[in-house]
């Protein structure tokens, strides 16, 4: 993937360019997500759809991943690569705009390393 990037030299305003109708573009992504399936540890088919912590009227909108998860995703899987190696995979312009990607990372990096947890669920989850 990254050689493939590498290779692709226009810089489109989007990360995903998309040559008809604006207005399809969600439809489509949305379409592709529902699509998407993978087997958990049980072996069971589940859908690829986010929690939702919200108390309200659930739509299927509410639990799908949007464009910029991805890239925030992509940011987050690809830290260790150097802020000028990122910023030319995310096509960024300014070096402001990636460090804000790696700064959220190592915020929420941090707070995950600074949760409590029981030593009883922690032995747990180590079996």
């Amino acid at each position: 993937v990254v050689e493939h990037l590498r290779r692709v030299m226009t810089f489109d305003p989007y990360l995903f360019p998309w040559n008809h109708d604006r207005r399809t573009l969600d439809v489509e992504f949305h379409r592709i997500q529902a699509a998407a399936r993978f087997k958990d540890e049980k072996g069971e088919e589940q859908s690829i759809y986010l929690p939702c912590r919200e108390k309200h009227e659930h739509t299927d909108a509410c639990h799908r991943y949007g464009f910029h998860d991805l890239r925030r995703a992509f940011a987050t899987r690809n830290e260790s690569l150097s802020v000028n190696d990122l910023q030319g995979l995310m096509r960024h312009k300014s070096y402001q705009t990636t460090q804000r990607y790696i700064n959220m990372t190592n915020r929420l990096r941090e707070a995950v390393d600074s949760i409590k947890v029981p030593d009883v669920f922690a032995a747990r989850v180590a079996n």
